[in-house]
């Protein structure tokens, strides 16, 4: 193609209206949907890093109970395995309620203010 063609082309397309329009929102939207995306990772990897962190901590723990005193140590043993179902459904529970703090309820009010926007009301969350 030859450049008279091409600026021939380009000149028309400048001067053309387009066919269609994109709403006044429509950048702040998609902006919104890729950090709202992108801060949903970013919590899950929280949470990951937590949970990780939290279990790290109670190994440096029982390490030191074991050097110290192995007595106390076999004795945490004894008793968790003795109470397994209870120590498992708890150990369950705590990790539920730092997931639902660490990802789901950051989801949920993250959310919460778009939905309302679309009802008509004007909420400021800072």
């Amino acid at each position: 193609m030859n450049h008279e063609k091409l600026d021939s082309i380009l000149e028309k397309t400048f001067r053309t209206e387009p066919g269609y329009r994109l709403s006044d929102g429509f950048a702040q939207k998609v902006t919104s949907r890729i950090v709202a995306k992108n801060q949903w990772m970013t919590d899950l990897y929280e949470y990951i890093y937590l949970s990780v962190l939290i279990l790290f901590l109670i190994g440096v723990v029982a390490g030191t109970y074991y050097l110290v005193n192995k007595e106390v140590l076999l004795q945490i043993f004894k008793f968790i395995s003795g109470n397994a179902l209870q120590v498992a459904m708890v150990a369950l529970i705590l990790n539920f309620i730092l997931f639902a703090d660490r990802v789901l309820l950051r989801l949920l009010f993250r959310s919460l203010p778009q939905y309302l926007q679309r009802m008509g009301e004007k909420v400021d969350i800072q």
